[in-house]
């Protein structure tokens, strides 16, 4: 089985129970936290802008790793363990990200980028390249094993208004400008992370 650690994304529509307790996702991740090839913590929030949204991350050794426990006997009771916390519709994403994501700072920004043009993709990572510089690498990025059109970047940071301080600058601001001539931007976001390691 191949090794290139791989995270797991999952945005998804959160139920009023979640909202109302977020750990109440901790019986699922007691069944996940088991499987092989799974790093822990995971981390789960809400979204700060609309708490109807909510965020899930696992780190796993590779993408075969966690192909193989959804065919395990374990993932049906992971699913139902799920239900009280998904209100509604879900994506999965997978993305091996050009650094380890560790989410350590109190609030996580989510981007989701897809290329208006194939031919732009070189352009559009010496731009996250550059932004991951100007941020002291606080932003890590790559794109999803779903589609290599779509990219997904994630940063931390101290409070929202730090993220907009930051892009405000005018190196920042021109870079971000660029990005999104050359990218459609379909999703960003903050949210508090929350960990859990399981029992």
């Amino acid at each position: 089985m191949s090794t290139i650690p791989t995270t797991e994304i999952i945005i998804f529509e959160t139920s009023e129970k979640f909202r109302e307790d977020v750990s109440c996702l901790r019986p699922a991740f007691d069944i996940v936290s088991k499987a092989d090839g799974v790093h822990k913590p995971v981390y789960f929030g809400l979204q700060i802008e609309n708490p109807a949204t909510g965020y899930l991350f696992l780190n796993w050794d590779s993408l075969a790793h966690h192909q193989a426990f959804m065919t395990s006997s374990s993932y049906g009771p992971l699913l139902e363990a799920l239900k009280p916390s998904i209100g509604g519709p879900f994506k999965m994403y997978h993305v091996i990200f050009n650094d380890y994501p560790t989410f350590q700072q109190p609030v996580t920004e989510v981007l989701l980028i897809t290329l208006k043009d194939p031919s732009h993709r070189a352009e559009v990572f010496d731009i996250l390249n550059k932004l991951s510089d100007l941020t002291e690498k606080k932003l890590i990025f790559g794109p999803t094993l779903e589609d290599e059109n779509a990219i997904i970047l994630v940063g931390g940071w101290s409070s929202v208004e730090a993220h907009w301080e930051m892009v405000a600058n005018p190196e920042p601001k021109a870079a971000v400008e660029r990005l999104f001539v050359l990218a459609n931007k379909d999703h960003l976001f903050h949210t508090a992370l929350s960990s859990y390691a399981g029992k």
